[in-house]
């Protein structure tokens, strides 16, 4: 079968090849919204793919977007196993392919380096997560190339970033939860090592001060952000007998509480009440559903995709770029 080329798309479109090649590259500034629809509706129709090799070789870019997921224990499986991450690139994907961008995803430990990635695959730009610390942003920023932060609280001027508010996110849904069955715990990652779960816990001891309850540490309890770490948490918490109300900091940890509760017998939510944070689908799906803070992940990630094109194509974008996120009631409160 012969291969589908820009000319069929432009014939298709009854349009230059030039106005293709806007769109195939995410310049949509230079092209009508109607014009975009048509061209992408055609490249579907018709199959066409791009030449990444000829792009690159012709000095044009490779047309890939790398989403690099620093991560410092290379034993985690945190990327794998949590579905926030599967749901935002699921969106970042999706917008990036309409747009004829590919992905690489990789996660970065400790041992590797951001040129390798870049060098090897002629990368575009690049989506990353959760940089906090500055050596590892240096080493980002010796490559001079688009780069959009999500979830980081490092506040460089050189660099955009995408955002919840996390602090105003716990806060919100830690008054939720104050309903006087007891006392409220946190359960969440390790919080020395993410800015973010600081910023959760910041959001968490707010409320509870503001309501008149007394801020005590052990009742945070940290550890990896995995299902298995949720129960973990939720055994410790049983042992207490004086919590009544539980705040995961993740939808995976919450899943974990709740398994644990239940195995051991605990009525939910008439014995204890258990609030997550993501929104992923496994949990709009489980049984009871749970109670969370929705963060729309795949409409995240198609943002994500639509900011980093525009910074490549050196379009208008604000350096802070946030996103709404909002309690959804489930049957866990």
């Amino acid at each position: 079968m012969r291969r589908v080329t820009i000319n069929d798309i432009a014939r298709e479109c009854h349009t230059s090849k030039a106005t293709v090649s806007y769109v195939i590259n995410g310049r949509y500034n230079k092209v009508s919204e109607e014009m975009v629809e048509k061209v992408q509706r055609a490249i579907k129709e018709l199959g066409y793919v791009p030449s990444l090799n000829a792009k690159s070789l012709a000095g044009r870019g490779s047309n890939l977007i790398g989403v690099i997921i620093p991560q410092m224990d290379v034993s985690e499986k945190l990327i794998f196993d949590n579905p926030f991450y599967s749901e935002f690139l699921s969106g970042i994907e999706y917008y990036l392919r309409k747009a004829g961008y590919g992905v690489v995803l990789s996660v970065v430990t400790r041992d590797n380096r951001f040129e390798e990635l870049v060098k090897k695959w002629n990368l575009d730009g690049a989506v990353v997560f959760g940089i906090d610390n500055d050596s590892m942003l240096k080493r980002l920023g010796d490559y001079k190339f688009p780069v959009l932060l999500i979830d980081s609280y490092i506040t460089s001027p050189d660099y955009y970033r995408m955002n919840i508010c996390d602090e105003e996110a716990c806060y919100e849904a830690t008054k939720y939860l104050l309903r006087g069955k007891g006392r409220t715990a946190l359960v969440t990652g390790q919080i020395g090592k993410s800015k973010l779960l600081e910023q959760r816990a910041l959001g968490y001891r707010r409320a509870l001060e503001e309501a008149g309850e007394e801020f005590d540490e052990s009742l945070i309890f940290q550890g990896d952000i995995t299902f298995e770490y949720g129960q973990a948490a939720a055994m410790q918490i049983l042992k207490r007998g004086d919590v009544g109300q539980i705040l995961a900091t993740a939808d995976i940890l919450a899943r974990g509480v709740i398994n644990c509760l239940q195995s051991s017998g605990k009525k939910i939510p008439e014995e204890y009440s258990v609030m997550g944070f993501d929104d992923t689908y496994q949990s709009r799906n489980m049984y009871p559903r749970l109670t969370t803070v929705g963060q729309n992940i795949s409409d995240r990630g198609e943002m994500a995709g639509r900011l980093i094109l525009k910074i490549i194509n050196h379009e208008k974008v604000e350096k802070e770029n946030y996103m709404d996120c909002h309690i959804i009631e489930g049957d866990t409160t």
